[in-house]
């Protein structure tokens, strides 16, 4: 187990920056997840950490040990990725044992840990079977065991799920975050999924065009996003634009217009100008009575009924579209297509960027 370090590391491929100065360390023992669209340098990032790929600036440290020349095979990690890249030829056992092999370790204890991790990842009983009459998913466990059995100080996992049906992934992700725990060992995880990184990260760092965007644990990266970017891409926003009127510096205050809505906000710094509302829909509310202060009339369009919520596609009378959620309580009291209602947005409970959609005016405070 040990930490990660980050020394504004920077990767090229021509001119154009796959990595653009990183600078963050990564704590012993954390489930770190990288995550951004195709393209974003995660998996550039993910590479240079394996020595795969050598930055062009920067430094990267584990544990304090500066690594920029240190080869792949010396830098004590365990990988999994995309395509399993397991030996078809070989049993279950055989291919779980390769590593430790490779490093000249011991017969009788080979036999203990090939079992150990085996068992780690339900598959002890199968050790004898030939990869290619496997699951995905149970060649999936067996990328896994092998990452682990040579007791890495870091595991580096690519993508590994992407191959999997839906509700086999929810079962792998669990399992990796439960063995990730058992064995203390500090986990730099590559995956564009959403939903995934929230469900199995300690951290998270989104990514755009190989910069950082924030890093932030699951529940802050939801609640408190950094910029446009990152509200965007982690689960649904709504995008309102409104304009932010003069600054009143003796209350910290300004007031803000929205879709025809006044209300006041107090703000991060003296600013006056365009803004920019990311709205979560389960934040907001739909009533079917003008009672209250704030409230934009609007007409539903579409129903989209989900089980234990409702999917509310509402049009303001400004044209503005906004997605809703609501819990469905009651099943047969759904709200109508073409149904008139007046929206609260509840602004003190939402993201407000500049105009830019690059800095943070104002942030709820949950």
């Amino acid at each position: 187990m040990q930490s990660i370090v980050f020394d504004h590391v920077t990767k090229y491929f021509g001119t154009n920056k796959a990595v653009n100065d990183a600078h963050f360390t990564i704590e012993a023992g954390e489930f770190f997840t990288l995550l951004g669209p195709s393209g974003c340098g995660k998996t550039t990032l993910l590479r240079t950490i394996a020595g795969f790929y050598r930055q062009e600036e920067g430094s990267i440290f584990f544990g304090g040990k500066k690594m920029d020349d240190v080869p792949t095979h010396q830098r004590n990690i365990g990988m999994v990725f995309q395509n399993y890249a397991i030996f078809p030829h070989m049993t279950v056992f055989e291919n779980v044992a390769y590593g430790l092999k490779a490093r000249s370790v011991a017969k009788q204890d080979i036999e203990k840990r090939v079992m150990e991790a085996l068992e780690m990842v339900e598959l002890s009983h199968l050790k004898d079977r030939v990869p290619s009459d496997m699951s995905g998913g149970q060649q999936q466990r067996i990328a896994l065991a092998r990452a682990v059995v040579i007791r890495p100080g870091l595991l580096l996992m690519d993508e590994p799920l992407s191959n999997l049906d839906a509700k086999l992934r929810v079962k792998m992700r669990s399992d990796i975050r439960r063995l990730q725990k058992e064995l203390n060992i500090t986990t730099i995880y590559v995956t564009h999924d959403q939903e995934e990184a929230l469900a199995v990260s300690d951290r998270i760092a989104v990514m755009s065009e190989g910069r950082v965007q924030q890093i932030a644990s699951p529940e802050d990266i939801y609640a408190y996003p950094a910029n446009r970017f990152v509200a965007n891409f982690i689960g649904t926003s709504n995008f309102l634009t409104g304009s932010c009127g003069a600054y009143r510096k003796d209350t910290g205050e300004a007031e803000i217009r929205l879709s025809g809505a006044a209300f006041k906000l107090p703000l991060a710094k003296a600013y006056e100008g365009g803004v920019l509302f990311a709205i979560r829909p389960e934040r907001i509310r739909l009533q079917t009575e003008p009672s209250g202060e704030g409230l934009i009339p609007g007409v539903v369009e579409t129903v989209t009924f989900l089980g234990e919520k409702v999917s509310y596609l509402v049009r303001l009378d400004d044209g503005s579209l906004l997605d809703v959620q609501e819990h469905a309580v009651q099943p047969h009291h759904l709200r109508q297509e073409k149904q008139r209602v007046f929206v609260n947005l509840q602004p003190g409970k939402t993201t407000m960027f500049d105009e830019s959609g690059k800095e943070v005016l104002y942030r709820a405070a949950f």
